[in-house]
């Protein structure tokens, strides 16, 4: 569809159907259910039309996306609290999972830094190495007769 119009059928049947895989997503389906349902090769065609359709969604319209998700999740919570009052393990487990996908929605998690290391916590040794130079290399490698050194 690059460089088609943004007119053309295809493209406005397109973004018909992601806004429909938008609108499933909202009343709660999941990706493969949105993938039967519209056609969608797999759960990531459904994903990928419910991120464009985002990305063409107003901010406001975003925002009470976030805010019934949240709903959402307090429902869960609150349907939770018994489990979770009687100790029972899963309901602690869920409350988990509830707690973290709401940071997520409100950005709470502070982005985790991530540093790679190289054998025995070293260095990670990177060589760049042009095509002149391994060319360069096989060249020396060979010798007088034909063979290569070893």
């Amino acid at each position: 569809m690059p460089g088609e119009s943004k007119t053309s059928p295809r493209r406005i049947e397109a973004v018909e159907r992601a806004r429909q895989a938008l609108e499933l997503r909202i009343t709660g389906a999941t990706f493969d259910q949105i993938a039967v349902q519209l056609g969608y090769a797999s759960k990531a065609g459904a994903y990928l039309a419910v991120k464009a359709a985002l990305d063409r969604v107003p901010a406001a319209e975003v925002a009470e996306y976030r805010r019934l998700n949240l709903e959402r999740l307090n429902r869960l919570r609150l349907h939770n609290q018994p489990g979770i009052q009687a100790g029972e393990t899963g309901a602690m487990h869920m409350e988990i999972s509830i707690q973290e996908r709401e940071a997520r929605y409100l950005g709470l998690d502070a982005p985790m830094k991530q540093e790679l290391t190289g054998p025995d916590g070293g260095p990670i040794q990177l060589a760049a190495v042009t095509l002149e130079q391994k060319l360069k290399r096989i060249a020396e490698s060979e010798l007088p007769n034909g063979t290569k050194s070893n």
